[in-house]
């Protein structure tokens, strides 16, 4: 999916992501969603992404708000 170093970082955000759903470990998952978010942002503004790559990680990150709308807090 990505190339360089940053997109790499952010590909392995998603892959915690994905696996903390899968875990169940919800307060995990959606700290982690806000970090993609933010480390997003900041190499959009740096002019890291392509804008097919932004597009693509836009999609993903609205899946997952989608998936973790309704989470409450464990504790």
């Amino acid at each position: 999916m990505f190339q360089s170093k940053k997109r790499k970082a952010l590909e392995g955000v998603i892959r915690q992501i994905k696996v903390d759903l899968a875990n169940n470990y919800k307060d995990n998952a959606v700290e982690n969603l806000k970090r993609l978010k933010q480390e997003t942002e900041a190499a959009t503004a740096a002019g890291e992404l392509k804008a097919k790559e932004i597009t693509e990680l836009q999609t993903i990150i609205e899946h997952y708000e989608t998936d973790m709308a309704n989470f409450k807090r464990t504790y």
